[in-house]
């Protein structure tokens, strides 16, 4: 019977992959659009599989109570660190460019929702009656518009 050779792995160090990681970072971006650019996301997003996997891992994560994991293993300070170096510096760009569809999109519930401010009866000194006939119809206009009522 023939002997196996056994063949020695050869790993890069830590210091290497780290090096060759960030190397990437000129070409990576370009990579990442070209295939972007030659995706179909939505067809296998919409399947029926797609959806399946998706219903049985948000049923793990809660069973499981992931989200309570995750949250308990993150110090408010470690959350705020990284919501200040990695948000504050992005979310100004980020409403700059989802103005527009948040005008053509979020605009028409504004719209709707503040001609019906404008027929509200007057506040009275009944908080109960405010609630009621002030509020509520606000709030339902919202969700209206949202399409959740």
């Amino acid at each position: 019977m023939p002997q196996k050779r056994k063949i020695k792995l050869v790993l890069k160090t830590k210091e290497e992959a780290r090096a060759n990681f960030e190397a990437a970072i000129s070409y990576i971006p370009d990579r990442y659009k070209s295939g972007v650019f030659k995706a179909d996301w939505q067809g296998p997003a919409r399947s029926d599989a797609a959806e399946k996997n998706y219903a049985d891992a948000i049923s793990k994560a809660v069973s499981g109570k992931l989200r309570q994991k995750g949250v308990a293993a993150t110090t408010n300070e470690e959350w705020k660190a990284a919501a200040t170096e990695k948000g504050a510096p992005i979310i100004g760009e980020r409403i700059r460019g989802a103005l527009g569809k948040w005008l053509t999109e979020w605009g028409p519930m504004y719209d709707g929702v503040t001609s019906k401010v404008a027929t509200l009866p007057p506040g009275t000194l009944d908080w109960r009656a405010n609630i009621n006939s002030r509020l509520v119809p606000v709030v339902e206009a919202w969700k209206k518009a949202a399409g959740k009522l």
